[in-house]
C-alpha cells in the first residue's frame, strides 16, 4: 500500500498543478500595493441617524491570476484573511463622498470591527479567510463578466460580476463595482434595539486588482 501512494503522489501534484494554470497560460501574482477591494456598508433603522455607514477594505490578502490565450478561460484564486479586514480607512471614506462625511470615533471603529468579525457575521473564529475564486472575464470588451466562487462560512456562493479586464506586457488587471446582500453570502446583519439600528442588507462592492507576470 505504501509503495502505490509514493507512486500517486506525484500524479496528485501533476493533477493539482493542471488545475491550476490553464493550458499555456502565463503565471500572475496579485500585487495588493496596487489593489484594492472594499465594500459599503450602510446603515438602516428607525434610529440610523444614531450609526455611521461604514467601509470595509481587505488589509491583507494573497493571490494569483492565469491568463490563458483564451481569455475566458482564464482563472484567479485570492485568499483574504478575516482579521486583517480594515473599517473605515479614512481615504476610501473621503472617496465615498457625503453619505461617507460622518468621522467614526476610534470606539466606533473597534466595535464595528468586533461586530463584523462576530459569529452572526463572518464569525472569525471558526472561518478564518475568505477564498474566492474565480475563471473569465467573458463577453466583449465593455460588458464582460467574473464567474466567482466564494467560499465563505463553510459555504460556496457562485456570482456573476461585471468587470474590465486588461493585459498589458506583465500586468494584468481587473476592475469593477456590483452589488451583494448578506443574505446571499449568509450572513445576518447586525442589528440592535430590536432592528431600530441596524445594518442593511444590500452591500456595494468596488474591486481593481492588479497583478505582475511572476519570474
Amino acid at each position: 500500500m505504501r509503495a502505490i501512494l509514493l507512486k500517486l503522489i506525484p500524479l496528485l501534484l501533476i493533477g493539482s498543478a493542471a488545475l491550476a494554470q490553464p493550458a499555456g497560460g502565463a503565471h500572475y501574482q496579485i500585487d495588493l500595493s496596487r489593489s484594492d477591494i472594499h465594500w459599503l456598508v450602510y446603515k438602516a433603522g428607525t434610529l440610523s441617524r444614531l450609526g455611521h455607514n461604514h467601509v470595509i477594505s481587505v488589509g491583507e490578502l494573497s493571490g494569483d491570476v492565469y491568463v490563458a490565450p483564451n481569455l475566458a478561460d482564464s482563472r484567479l484564486e485570492i485568499t483574504i484573511p478575516v482579521e486583517k479586514l480594515v473599517v473605515d480607512d479614512p481615504a476610501l471614506r473621503a472617496k465615498e463622498g457625503e453619505d461617507f462625511s460622518s468621522v467614526p470615533s476610534a470606539k466606533d471603529i473597534e466595535g464595528t470591527k468586533h461586530n463584523m468579525l462576530s459569529p452572526k457575521v463572518l464569525d472569525a473564529e471558526n472561518y478564518e479567510t475568505i477564498k474566492i475564486a474565480g475563471t473569465g472575464p467573458v463577453g466583449a470588451p465593455g460588458s464582460q463578466e467574473l464567474h466567482l466562487t466564494i467560499d465563505i462560512l463553510g459555504r460556496s456562493v457562485q456570482v456573476t460580476v461585471p468587470t474590465e479586464v486588461h493585459v498589458e506586457g506583465d500586468t494584468v488587471e481587473a476592475a469593477g463595482k456590483f452589488k451583494l446582500t448578506h443574505e446571499a453570502l449568509g450572513m445576518t446583519p447586525f442589528s440592535v434595539a430590536l432592528g431600530a439600528l441596524q445594518v442593511a442588507n444590500e452591500m456595494s462592492f468596488s474591486y481593481r486588482v492588479v497583478a505582475h507576470r511572476a519570474e
